[in-house]
């Protein structure tokens, strides 16, 4: 028999009468998979883009903006991004490229601005020179509400298909009780346009009663978002505590309950709040207990996998129940189960679809970045 923290059980006993969320069922497939290898030479990778023709961006923690022709092989550094903050979680992080990369080749970069008394996370715009060498012409266009903390800064970017852009914002782990606060930007998905400037269609776009910038809020940690242009849906994933990540789908204005109500507890035990759902608070698509620390999301919309088309895909990065890659099997918008790919292999960072319809995975550490093949 497991024994588990009275803090703990209580929390499992609370997600065993929770939402429809529950009970997701495990799922299984005759698909088999085996990792190869495509960069080996990346210290703590971040964040993915694969540019039109194949050639692939990442960014390293610490080491800014890398560049790999052809996708596959040695990297290079891209010079001209502004310096970052690196303590703790901090660093250089999530990537976008404009939808227009094809004639402007702007590239948008999440990344730790400031120092241990003020950071947060800033976003900024560049041109990818036509060697992929440098960054030029870099302009910041957005920096969150400071805090002192140097943990969870979510900086996952996506582009809708007007144009706009998302970015999630985590919450600074000390300050989770302003994740409840729209005027702050702590613990939320912000919505901006390319020059940073405010849609006028936001939901506290006149700023009476929430920040012009925030699209929702009561977020944890998010470090999965993907934008699904064919139903207009952004998906999300974000850490919970010790137990609760979740899986949601993020709608306009929405309070998704952090630290009001959670799956999980804290990381000793105790119980942050013995609610799970509330009124006015949103409820996830499927939750983890114990955690695996979701890092990375996307849709497979390639028929590289059998079966797969129109799943979502997320990393388990860390937790007692992570380093995997995690199949959300997807039916008319809803999950209908789950399934563990790779597991313990590593812990991975981010996962995206590349130009040739395979899964790429980028691991949380010094292992690479690696395309998921078929096994034979």
């Amino acid at each position: 028999m497991r024994f588990y923290p009275a803090g703990l059980a209580a929390a499992l006993m609370l997600a065993a009468c929770g939402s429809a969320a529950e009970n997701t069922p495990t799922v299984s497939s005759d698909v088999k998979l085996k990792l190869t290898p495509v960069v080996t030479e990346a210290e703590f990778p971040w964040g993915m883009a694969f540019l039109p023709n194949g050639d692939l961006l990442f960014t390293e923690k610490e080491g800014g903006l890398k560049y790999v022709a052809g996708g596959e092989g040695t990297p290079t550094p891209v010079s001209g991004l502004p310096p970052a903050y690196t303590e703790g979680q901090a660093g250089y992080l999530g990537i976008a490229l404009d939808p227009d990369f094809a004639t402007n080749r702007q590239v948008y970069i999440s990344y730790s601005k400031g120092d241990d008394a003020a950071n947060g996370a800033a976003i900024i715009h560049g041109r990818l020179s036509d060697d992929g060498s440098a960054l030029e012409d870099v302009t910041e266009i957005f920096w969150a509400d400071r805090r002192d903390t140097a943990y969870h800064f979510g900086s996952r970017l996506q582009f809708a298909s007007d144009g706009t852009l998302y970015a999630t914002l985590g919450e600074g782990f000390k300050y989770m009780e302003q994740a409840q606060d729209p005027k702050i930007t702590h613990g939320s998905i912000i919505r901006i346009n390319k020059d940073g400037s405010i849609p006028a269609d936001n939901p506290f776009a006149d700023g009476a009663v929430g920040n012009p910038a925030v699209w929702s809020y009561g977020h944890r940690n998010e470090q999965g978002l993907y934008y699904d242009a064919d139903t207009d849906t952004l998906y999300e994933t974000e850490h919970g505590p010790k137990g609760g990540d979740e899986f949601n789908i993020i709608k306009k204005g929405a309070n998704y309950g952090w630290p009001k109500i959670t799956y999980g507890v804290d990381y000793d035990g105790t119980i942050i709040t013995d609610q799970t759902e509330a009124e006015g608070m949103e409820q996830p698509l499927t939750y983890w207990v114990p955690s695996i620390a979701p890092s990375g999301l996307t849709k497979l919309t390639s028929d590289v996998y059998p079966g797969w088309k129109g799943d979502m895909f997320t990393g388990g990065m860390n937790g007692p129940a992570g380093l995997k890659l995690v199949r959300i099997d997807m039916e008319d918008g809803k999950v209908a189960g789950r399934e563990d790919l790779l597991v313990d292999e590593y812990p991975i960072r981010d996962v995206i679809q590349g130009p040739d319809g395979h899964l790429y995975v980028a691991t949380k550490d010094m292992d690479g970045i690696f395309r998921v093949d078929l096994a034979e």
